[in-house]
């Protein structure tokens, strides 16, 4: 373990033997971090209210903030926390709070995920693997963004919103409804404009794939259309598969939402 002589490191914490933490790090209360991670210099982990669990092989880079208080004037003080997996870069001055009780009580982060520089996330947030979110996007409490998305920098998202899978949010776009799988959505409100084609092609979806998905898209940016006949229409007229599956339940399930133009 390494450990500069600057850093405070709580009593309480739990570090793998291999962990390297920075210059004037701040470690207090309840942290548990994982084999093979790395906490640059003026990091702050953890805090007197919640728990902090980040798992192996991570790169925590300088002046993040992980682990405090939710921002929502009901918290008080209670045993939630902030769950961070394997992989992830974490950018200079990202800040993440941990979760509410009224939220399910964890903010989650998955797997080989960058989160770049000057990014929020909210309490109780729900970030899947394999997500991009670029420098100063900022997410409000309650948002789920699926595997594979990409938000763009200087985006900003409501609360409760869902960001789909292989969605590209582009830049300087804020989101105040469901932004459905596999499109590129932008604008004040964010809206689906076309499918993400080279996200998904880059993903190994074949041509025939992304046609039928494009055929779905097509559907739903059909205002004419209430959703139910939205979810009609693309069974009679889409191949089944996997993908249409996700997006078909993306749109069923959706309480915030679905944004359309």
């Amino acid at each position: 373990m390494s450990i500069h002589p600057t850093a405070i490191v709580s009593d309480r914490a739990r570090l793998a033997a291999d962990v390297e933490v920075g210059p004037y790090c701040v470690i207090e209360g309840r942290v548990e971090i994982g084999a093979g991670t790395i906490v640059e210099s003026h990091a702050r982990l953890g805090g007197r209210h919640g728990r902090v669990r980040i798992g192996a092989d991570n790169l925590i880079q300088t002046g993040a903030v992980l682990g405090g208080p939710p921002q929502d004037t009901s918290y008080v003080d209670a045993d939630t926390e902030l769950v961070i997996g394997d992989g992830n870069r974490i950018g200079e001055y990202v800040s993440i709070n941990v979760g509410t009780p009224k939220g399910g009580g964890v903010t989650r982060i998955g797997n080989d995920t960058l989160i770049m520089a000057f990014v929020h996330l909210g309490h109780d947030c729900r970030v899947g693997d394999r997500v991009v979110i670029t420098n100063a996007t900022q997410l409000a409490g309650h948002v789920a963004v699926e595997d594979d998305a990409l938000l763009s920098g200087l985006a900003g998202v409501t609360q409760f919103v869902r960001l789909g899978s292989f969605c590209f949010l582009t830049a300087g776009a804020f989101a105040n409804k469901d932004i459905p799988p596999y499109t590129i959505a932008e604008g004040h409100w964010a809206v689906p404009r076309a499918l993400n084609r080279v996200g998904l092609r880059r993903a190994g979806v074949d041509a025939a794939e992304r046609r039928n998905l494009d055929r779905a898209l097509r559907i739903l940016l059909d205002r004419s259309l209430t959703m139910d006949e939205v979810l009609a229409r693309i069974g009679e007229e889409c191949a089944p598969s996997p993908r249409m599956e996700h997006f078909v339940d993306f749109l069923a399930t959706s309480e915030r939402g679905v944004a359309r133009p």
